[in-house]
Order: C-alpha cells, then sequence, then structure tokens
C-alpha cells in the first residue's frame, strides 16, 4: 500500500526542549492580559482553557471576544532569534531521507510565516521547495485548525485530488487531541512525546509511563523524535 507522511511542525520538527513555544506561550498570556484587562494568572488560565475547549486559543478568542485573528498572531510570533528552535542537521537529513521514499507534506496549525520562519531555523526551509509537497497551515484550514473534523476532512480533500490511489496516511504531531482527530479517521499515528510528559520536567515517571501506555493502547507509535524511526520505513 502506498503511503503519505504528514508531520506537524511546532514540537514535532524541533523538540520540545526548545525555548520556542514556551515564548509564544508567554506572549498568548500576554495578549489575554492586555486585551480583556485580566491579571495575568487569569489569562493564563484563560489561555489553557480556551485551548482544550477550542483546539487552539485563537479559536476561543475569536469566537468569545471577537479577537482579530491577524492581530493575534503577530503579536504571538514576535520572538527574537535567540527564542527561535536549533538547527538540526539530522533533521534535515532524515526528512531529505524520508521524502524520497514517500510524499511529506507539513500539517500544523501555525500561520505559513511562522512555519517558514521555524523552518529557516531549522534549517530546512530549502526543503520546502524540493522535498515537501506542500504547507498545510491554518489559513489553508480556513483558520479551524486541529483537532477540528473540519481541518482533517479538508487535508483529505486535497490529497485525494493528487493521490486518488487513496495512500495510507501517516501522521506525526505532539499533541494527542491532535492524533486522536486523526485516528478516528483511519490514519496511522505517531505521537512525538514531549518532554513535559508526567510533569513540569518530566520527573514523574510513573504519570509520563501511564500517560505512555494509553496513547500506545489508543493506537499511537509512542516516540521522542521523529529521529527514532528509519526514514524509509518509518519503523
Amino acid at each position: 500500500m502506498s503511503r503519505i507522511l504528514l508531520l506537524d511542525l511546532d514540537h514535532t520538527l524541533y523538540p520540545s526542549t526548545s525555548p520556542t513555544l514556551d515564548a509564544v506561550d508567554a506572549r498568548i498570556t500576554r495578549f489575554i492580559e492586555t486585551t480583556l484587562n485580566l491579571p495575568e494568572a487569569a489569562a493564563d488560565q484563560m489561555r489553557r482553557d480556551l485551548c482544550a475547549r477550542y483546539g487552539t486559543t485563537l479559536r476561543g478568542l475569536e469566537e468569545l471576544h471577537g479577537v482579530s485573528r491577524e492581530v493575534y498572531t503577530t503579536f504571538i510570533q514576535d520572538l527574537g532569534d535567540h527564542l527561535m528552535p536549533a538547527e538540526d542537521p539530522r533533521m534535515r537529513a532524515w526528512l531529505t531521507t524520508a521524502a524520497t521514499h514517500l510524499p511529506v507534506y507539513l500539517f500544523t496549525n501555525a500561520r505559513r510565516d511562522w512555519a517558514d520562519r521555524c523552518l529557516t531555523h531549522i534549517g530546512i526551509a530549502d526543503l520546502m521547495e524540493t522535498h515537501v509537497r506542500a504547507i498545510l497551515d491554518i489559513d489553508f484550514m480556513n483558520w479551524i485548525g486541529k483537532p477540528d473534523p473540519s481541518a482533517y476532512a479538508k487535508v483529505e480533500d486535497y490529497l485525494a485530488q493528487r493521490h486518488p490511489e487513496h495512500p495510507e496516511r501517516i501522521f506525526a504531531d505532539d499533541r494527542l487531541d491532535n492524533l486522536e482527530g486523526a485516528r478516528v479517521r483511519g490514519w496511522r499515528t505517531i505521537w512525538v512525546k514531549p518532554h513535559t510528559v508526567g510533569g513540569p520536567a518530566a520527573g514523574n515517571s510513573i504519570e509520563a509511563a501511564a500517560v505512555t501506555a494509553l496513547a500506545t493502547a489508543s493506537g499511537h507509535r509512542v516516540v521522542d523524535s521523529l529521529l527514532e524511526l528509519d526514514p524509509e520505513t518509518l519503523e
């Protein structure tokens, strides 16, 4: 059976130990704090609650408070270069090899300019022209991202037009809710497990083991990094 590989971006193509998304989360909290005139603790809790309820904090802010998506994303993406992912020659080699054996797509809730900036810092931006077939970003999904079913449906329609043989879809992401949204549609899923699973510093090994066991029981392949997978077979 032919296959297609779909890859998330943040904490999937670069490690969760990078300061990048923590810095983005801090910017989101700051945006909520200033826009809605909330104390920092309340703003941070709202960030978490909206993300859990709506899939992305932005969608919740749009629906409940009429926040401008462009203003929001521009604000939260305003990070210094020192907070961006580090260059990763090993990921470049892995992605290059994988893309010679099956079609590869980027499937991300990020805006395209954020994706481009991250990919540049990782050192793989040029592969988007030579090896990766397309970047399916939040704009492609009409700003309703994973894990909303409409995001996967839109991707499936897009792929069906380009791969009428209906190949197996293999999807790697760091968020279990995003993977569940794919698994129920018959996609094969790979969980790139964040280092924070099990506690603030992954120190609770019992909890981490329980979460990993649950993910495995749900049918997700569990890895700490894509680099653990053979790029030719994905095994």
